[in-house]
Order: structure tokens, then C-alpha cells, then sequence
């Protein structure tokens, strides 16, 4: 089982998992995982979620929108690193028996914590799932499961088999520990406020009470009841309809929201990715191209000042310096003397839909590709602003570093994954200049460019 396999747009995983509103179970996924005496033992022993709970949230989000909607190169290197962490802890603990958070049902378990989650949020959102869609769900996460090493006998065959796997579990395995007795009451009552909020020691006090209350309150509220007992927790009066009222109000305000807006911000990059990538299979006609890509403003023609707008797009972009910002500057002026001369339009002029297929069609453009003036010179541009070092091939972490100051930024890192057809994680610098000069002259559609030249 490959990480190409995994499921991708227009799965039940990719349509679910990422949600904003999953997060509302989030807390209690946590707990039952950490009620498996195994995670319960390693996390106490080797994580510093206590100290660092924002950073151990946020990475726990980014892993798992990354083995989700990450590239396949980089669902590999997430799959690698957890492979690594997770061997590493081990030991014994507090009853003297011994524990490694690699155990295989340890690791099935916290697997399939998070499709019971996702069938919890949907549940208490007012849209629970369909039959076939559960089970479309829940295939697709045991083929995920197969990814991550466990064997098709490690997980329950059906979704049917997974309800009396899950109540077994409840019943017979998880138990009270030290981590699910500070999951609900110690170390989230020592959160700091969330990073870059400066909310006042005074102020995030009472505030931190209350969020913290109404987490665990409703963490109680949708935990097994046998589990619950075993914990002998109560639910608080009128919580279970809050917590029902919550979900829903969630589920109501997602569904008015633009459908990337709904995901988490990994997760809504790769969906807006692939919301421009069917294009992208299907060459453009000139009236199209002319259109949506050259006419920036808009007015039905071609003047300089469009141009300009795709150079100043692309600066902003990659935050390029005065050097950096001259040379994108002169290969768009390249550009537009390359139109004017095949449309016979006089530099302040404008080039009209109708000049500018008569010079396709009369062959005056565009004509093979220079690395030194005209679209290619702008291709080759964008290529050396890619390819820094110049060595023929760009990782995600160089075009992600790049991108930092991006408005935009993940999306269009998204879209540049898009270009890593084979998987390895990156970029030929020469089929993208290829691909971008192709883009530049009307024959393929391409997201990556359409981001950084602002009309995506």
C-alpha cells in the first residue's frame, strides 16, 4: 500500500476530516486515546503537552491534515517521522507494566479514534451520515490504516464491527489514568492564552475558566456512558442539549460559508487547489486565456498596466527585494514590446481580443520560447526565482520559504505540490519553466501560476 492510494478530493475523508467543526471533539478524541493504557502511559512519560499544549495542538493538527491532503512525498515523510517518534517510547509504567506507544493496538486505536470522530461531530452537528457514506468513511480509513502499517486484521472489517469494537474497547481496556485526570482537569487549566493574543493575565484568568469548563463539560457530555461511570463523572444538567445546540449551530454557520472557508488552513489550500486543477487538464482557447489571465482589470483589453499588475502580484508573492524586483519589471516589459510588436499596437496602446488571435493565428505569435525577452523571458525569471540555488530542482521547503510572506501562501504552495508529478517531493526547475511558458501563452492551464499572477 502506497501513500498514492490514500484518499484524495472528492473522498469522504478529504470532504470531512479537515472541518473547522471537528475540533469541537477534538478534546474527547484525546481523551479516549490517552484512556489506552499504552498512549496513556507514553504520553505521560514522553510528552510535553502539559507544558506546551498549543504547540502539541497545533503540530497534532498540521499531522493530520498532512497525511490527509499533504503531497505523497510528504504523507511519506510525516508517516516516517511517526513511525520514529512512536518507537521511541516505551518503557514501564506506574503498574509495572511495560508499554511502547508502537504497540499495534495501541496505534489501531488512536486510528480509529478519528473516524469515531468525525461520526461523533456529525452526529451532533444534525447530519449524521448516511449508511453508504459511513461506509465509503470508513474504507477509506482502513485503507489510511494500511499506510501506517497496521494489517487488515488490526481493524474491524466493517463499520458494523467497528460499533462492537469500539464498546468492547470502552468496556474492557481503557481505563482511569494520571493523562485522562489532567486532560479533564490539570493541564488544560494552566493554558497560556492561544500564541500572538495579547490578552492580559487579568483578563485570560476568568476567560480561560470558563472555556476550559464548557471543553470538559462537554467532553463528559459525549464520552461512552459505561466509560463515564468508570470515571464517575456526571454530566451537568441541560449540558448534553448545549453541547447539541453548539454542534449545530457549528454545522449551520459551515454550511453558509464558502466551502474552503469550512477547513482547516492546510486542509483548505489543497481543496482550493483542486478546485483550479481540472482546468488544468483541459488546454484554454485564446478568448479564455485573454480573459481571465491577461486582462487584469477587466475592460475587455491588453494594456501594460495588466502586465504591470501580474509583475507587482508576483513581488508581493515571493517579497523580492529592488534587484530581484527590477528583473521581474524588465522581463514583463519583454513581454508586453513581444505582444505590442505581433499585434502592431503602439506601446501605450491597448491590444484587443481580436489583435491578439489574428497573431496567433498569423503565426507573429508567440513563437519559440527566449530565455531572454518576450513570455519566456518572464518564464525564466520565475524559474530563477524558484530555483535559487539553481541546481535544478526545488524541494517544498525552499518554494515554502519563499512563500513565507505570501498573502496567499498556502494555496500556492499547494498548487506547486500539484506540479511534483512522480511524488518525490520536488520540482524539475526545467518542465516548470516549461510548464510556465506554456501557461504564458495560452496552451495549458496552470494553477501555480494563476496564484502568483493573481487570477486564481
Amino acid at each position: 500500500m502506497t501513500a498514492e492510494v490514500l484518499p484524495g478530493p472528492g473522498s469522504a475523508t478529504w470532504d470531512r476530516l479537515g472541518q473547522w467543526r471537528l475540533l469541537l471533539v477534538i478534546h474527547r478524541s484525546l481523551l479516549l486515546q490517552a484512556a489506552h493504557p499504552a498512549i496513556g502511559a507514553a504520553v505521560s512519560r514522553f510528552s510535553v503537552y502539559n507544558a506546551r499544549p498549543w504547540r502539541r495542538l497545533f503540530r497534532t493538527l498540521e499531522s493530520l491534515q498532512t497525511y490527509v491532503y499533504g503531497s505523497a512525498s510528504e504523507q511519506r515523510r510525516e508517516l516516517a517521522r511517526l513511525e520514529r517518534l512512536h518507537r521511541r517510547m516505551q518503557g514501564t509504567d506506574d503498574h509495572g507494566r511495560p508499554f511502547t506507544a508502537a504497540d499495534v493496538q495501541a496505534r489501531a486505536w488512536v486510528h480509529l479514534t478519528l473516524y469515531d470522530a468525525v461520526l461523533t461531530a456529525q452526529q451532533l452537528g444534525g447530519d449524521p451520515l448516511s449508511p453508504e457514506e459511513t461506509a465509503r468513511l470508513y474504507a477509506e480509513w482502513r485503507r489510511l490504516g494500511q499506510v501506517f502499517g497496521l494489517a487488515e486484521d488490526d481493524m474491524p472489517a466493517t463499520p458494523e464491527d467497528f460499533r462492537d469494537y469500539f464498546d468492547r474497547m470502552v468496556a474492557d481496556v481503557l481505563e482511569d489514568n494520571a493523562t485522562v485526570r489532567d486532560l479533564l482537569s490539570g493541564s488544560i487549566h494552566r493554558v497560556p492564552p492561544p500564541p500572538g493574543l495579547p490578552i492580559p493575565a487579568l483578563v485570560w484568568a476568568p476567560l480561560r475558566h470558563l472555556v476550559v469548563t464548557a471543553v470538559v463539560q462537554a467532553t463528559v457530555a459525549t464520552l461512552p456512558a459505561v466509560y463515564r461511570e468508570r470515571l464517575r463523572l456526571t454530566v451537568a444538567p441541560g449540558a448534553d442539549l448545549l453541547v447539541a445546540g453548539l454542534h449545530r449551530a457549528a454545522r449551520l454557520t459551515s454550511d453558509l460559508l464558502p466551502k474552503p472557508w469550512r477547513y482547516l488552513p492546510l486542509a483548505a489550500a489543497a481543496i482550493r487547489a483542486d478546485d483550479v486543477r481540472p482546468r488544468s487538464r483541459v488546454a484554454p482557447t485564446p478568448e479564455s486565456f485573454f480573459t481571465t489571465v491577461l486582462d487584469q482589470s477587466g475592460d475587455g483589453v491588453l494594456r501594460w498596466s495588466d502586465l504591470l499588475a501580474m509583475a507587482r502580484e508576483l513581488s508581493t508573492h515571493l517579497d523580492l527585494d529592488e534587484d530581484d524586483e527590477t528583473a521581474v519589471h524588465d522581463a514583463f516589459r519583454s513581454w508586453w514590446a513581444q505582444l505590442c510588436t505581433a499585434t502592431g499596437t503602439p506601446p501605450d496602446g491597448a491590444v484587443t481580443l481580436d489583435g491578439y488571435r489574428s497573431a496567433q493565428a498569423g503565426d507573429r505569435y508567440p513563437g519559440p520560447p527566449d530565455p531572454d525577452r518576450g513570455y519566456g523571458a518572464v518564464a525564466a525569471a520565475i524559474r530563477r526565482l524558484i530555483d535559487r540555488d539553481a541546481n535544478g530542482e526545488v524541494r517544498p521547503a525552499e518554494y515554502t520559504r519563499l512563500l513565507d510572506r505570501s498573502p496567499r501562501s498556502h494555496e500556492v504552495i499547494a498548487a506547486l505540490r500539484d506540479l511534483d508529478h512522480n511524488g518525490d517531493g520536488t520540482l524539475n526547475s526545467d518542465e516548470f519553466e516549461t510548464a510556465v511558458q506554456d501557461f504564458l501563452t495560452g496552451h495549458r492551464d496552470l494553477p501555480a501560476a494563476r496564484h502568483l499572477l493573481g487570477r486564481a
